[in-house]
């Protein structure tokens, strides 16, 4: 009997140690509490270091925010950006260090301060991240403005221009959209000898000078194209009965969301409908972006508007660089455009 019971014992203390050694096993999800194990991202940026977590996916699990100790480079991500390595796995460390050889500018334009380099380089961000460099005014070359820099990225044989910018003339930064690690630096424009050619035709099609117009808003504001001039302008007509242009409106808003505390300037031109039709339109789909009425269509016969939705990419200095008839099927189509026009 004695035996039975010291068998009975041991059979109770060994499953005792298993079921405590169960509970005991972290589970899957419990640092972040959605079912996904928890991964460090490291972020180094000159004399700072900071670390974020992230899911499994990639994803990260709050917002970024950090500065280098000089301040002269930031970082910031919302919060569920994916930070994907060139293979597609999850990121572990970013590393921002100051490129000491960088490439040579392009011909037109001056590297203005520092040039970073982030690594590994191939990594992508989805969403964007924010990226802001920082320079000195004194570092700026002779004829340059402030307003006229932008942050532009090395791909391996050329300096590109990103398209978002934004200047802060009294933090001496740029900020831009990043979705992917390379180089990065702060260019500015070279002066452009002026052109001894003609003046360009008045005219709607690429390379012409744009007609200018004056139309009033739904609230009876009124404005013309050549209060404008010295800035990229989007220009799209459009009306409420027309599905395609309906389509599009909440991509031509993210631009506006994006891009209006830059230079460029959106106007969205209702044709031939009355100022109730349009405010009910803009109020019922949540609509901000800046709208003026063509009720007599006065501006698209101008412009020669046979069909909408019908979209002009106009520049600073008044002339068309594209026009497209139909509508964008995203954001991306009408981003891709705007390089055209922001330089």
């Amino acid at each position: 009997m004695g035996r039975v019971l010291r068998i009975i014992l041991l059979i109770t203390l060994v499953l005792g140690l298993v079921m405590t050694g169960c509970t005991s096993a972290p589970t899957p999800g419990a640092a972040n509490g959605e079912g996904l194990p928890a991964y460090q991202l490291e972020i180094n940026l000159p004399g700072e270091k900071d670390e974020f977590f992230i899911d499994s996916q990639g994803v990260l699990k709050s917002e970024v925010e950090i500065s280098s100790a000089d301040g002269r480079i930031n970082l910031s991500a919302d919060k569920a950006t994916t930070f994907l390595d060139r293979d597609g796995k999850p990121l572990n460390v970013i590393n921002a260090v100051i490129d000491p050889k960088p490439p040579l500018p392009p011909e037109d334009a001056y590297i203005v301060g520092l040039v970073y380099s982030l690594e590994p380089q191939g990594a992508t961000f989805d969403p964007w991240l924010l990226l802001t460099l920082s320079y000195e005014p004194e570092e700026l070359p002779k004829g340059v403005r402030e307003n006229d820099l932008y942050i532009a990225y090395y791909n391996g044989s050329e300096w590109s221009k990103l398209p978002y910018k934004k200047v802060d003339t009294n933090d001496h930064s740029v900020t831009t959209q990043i979705y992917h690690s390379t180089i990065f630096a702060i260019l500015g424009p070279k002066k452009v000898t002026p052109s001894t050619t003609s003046a360009p035709t008045q005219g709607t099609q690429v390379g012409n000078l744009a007609p200018d117009f004056q139309i009033n808003s739904p609230d009876g504001q009124t404005m013309s194209l050549s209060d404008l001039r010295g800035k990229p302008v989007l220009i799209n007509f459009w009306a409420t009965r027309c599905p395609p242009c309906v389509s599009e409106m909440p991509y031509l808003q993210e631009i506006y969301n994006e891009w209006s505390e830059t230079e460029l300037m959106l106007l969205a031109i209702n044709i031939g409908e009355s100022s109730t039709k349009v405010k009910e339109f803009l109020q019922g789909h949540n609509l901000s972006l800046p709208v003026l009425l063509d009720a007599k269509q006065l501006v698209a016969r101008k412009y020669g508007i046979s069909a909408i939705p019908t979209t002009f990419f106009i520049d600073k200095d008044g002339i068309i660089q594209e026009k497209v008839i139909g509508a964008f099927p995203n954001k991306a189509e009408i981003e891709k455009r705007l390089n055209k026009i922001l330089t």
